[in-house]
């Protein structure tokens, strides 16, 4: 284990000095100040051949020397590779629902020459999701706008805190709509941001209605409001973006 490379790796990303890290240096999210900046940090850990499982519960450098060198056994969570055909929308709009939003900066996500083969893409997005992605007219906005929803869908449901990206699939029916079981999702992005908003009804072990393309019809006049909150959610955050930018 090479304890410089790790330190300098990381302290481009919590704009720390290498030799200022320490055991209680905190290298969460709080210290990266941006969910997509702390993935690509363990992306670029990654690519050094560091690989660290189930990182999103590290909270300090003490705790991510630990985690690698084995002294304790990591916390594991079950994964959720829920597809499309899981999807029930009749349960999901008729069950008490938690929300969750989040909205990211499309510039901070990184520009490669191959999604399929770059680490932070591969490590945030399965293959269905980056194959879709690749598709669009502006991949890196598309990219931001499933990383957003995905974000969210944490938010929403907290028994996703500890899931990696890419085993939070979210798939899209033919028309388009972004679908995860038990979650309503909507993802809009502008120029600049992109947002991603979520709804949780029911916990995802407990899916077992096979999916009905009929009743996602019928029922989606009843998110309207979902779609509203998206649509203000970006407005604002681009007019945040632009109001910085003018008066930075």
């Amino acid at each position: 284990m090479d304890d410089e490379k790790i330190k300098n790796i990381i302290s481009g990303y919590i704009k720390k000095p290498a030799d200022d890290i320490n055991a209680q240096t905190i290298i969460d999210r709080s210290a990266v100040a941006n969910s997509i900046l702390l993935h690509r940090m363990y992306a670029s850990l990654q690519k050094d051949g560091i690989v660290i499982d189930n990182y999103l519960d590290i909270k300090t450098y003490g705790s991510l020397l630990q985690r690698l060198t084995g002294k304790r056994e990591p916390h594991v969570t079950s994964v959720s590779q829920l597809a499309a055909s899981d999807y029930d929308e009749d349960n999901a709009a008729n069950t008490s629902a938690t929300v969750g939003i989040d909205i990211e900066d499309i510039a901070l996500m990184p520009q490669v020459n191959d999604f399929r083969e770059d680490a932070f893409y591969t490590m945030n997005f399965s293959s269905s999701e980056i194959a879709y992605c690749i598709l669009q007219s502006n991949p890196l906005a598309s990219f931001a706008g499933l990383f957003a929803a995905k974000e969210a869908i944490v938010k929403a449901d907290n028994a996703y805190k500890n899931k990696l990206f890419n085993t939070i699939i979210i798939e899209h029916l033919p028309w388009g709509k972004p679908v995860h079981p038990y979650f309503q999702l909507s993802i809009s992005h502008s120029l600049t941001a992109a947002v991603g908003m979520a709804i949780s009804s029911l916990p995802s072990q407990n899916i077992q209605k096979p999916f009905n393309t009929i009743t996602v019809e019928n029922n989606t006049k009843k998110f309207f409001l979902l779609y509203v909150l998206c649509f203000i959610a970006i407005v604002l955050s681009a007019a945040a973006i632009v109001f910085c930018f003018y008066y930075k």
